[in-house]
């Protein structure tokens, strides 16, 4: 039964990977995609105008594309990198320290546009958050972190925090 289950494991790290690698080639078409699905669903709501609003707001050092948009694509791409990093990691500390290192990515992200906004639309502080985003929506984190874990460097795996 477990040799199944690993089977399937590694099944499901190799669809995701793929998924990850079409969604990083072919991201204008899930732009094309994203931007009217949100506008739909904001219309819908009543919320098309304050959308417009905040996304008016918003440098174009940060972002070109819709607001709504790129987050949800940025989530959507994170969130796959998180599943295999979970799928491939099965030491808990391992995935914990997953965890806190995407999280500070994300919090830098967000103190860097933030500083940019205070200091009047920074641009350096907007090349770099865009520099982070782009770096934590592509593949390298997730093969680096395999790479580093399985090569020994970070939290070590024992019987105990294996799931």
């Amino acid at each position: 039964m477990q040799v199944l289950s690993t089977w399937w494991r590694w099944v499901t790290v190799a669809l995701l990977v793929g998924l990850l690698l079409l969604g990083g080639v072919y991201d204008e078409y899930v732009f094309a995609f994203l931007t009217p699905l949100w506008q739909k669903i904001l219309g819908a709501v009543g919320l098309d105008r304050q959308a417009a609003a905040l996304q008016q707001g918003i440098n174009q050092n940060v972002t070109q594309r819709s607001l709504l948009a790129a987050a949800s694509y940025a989530a959507l791409y994170v969130g796959i990198c998180l599943l295999i990093l979970r799928l491939v990691l099965r030491n808990r500390p391992q995935w914990r320290l997953t965890l806190r290192l995407y999280a500070g990515v994300v919090a830098a992200y967000v103190l860097l546009v933030t500083v940019g906004k205070l200091a009047g639309d920074a641009f350096w502080a907007y090349k770099l958050s865009r520099h982070l985003i782009d770096f934590l929506t592509s593949p390298i984190p997730v093969a680096g972190l395999i790479v580093l874990f399985k090569a020994g460097f970070g939290p070590q795996t024992s019987k105990n925090s294996e799931e």
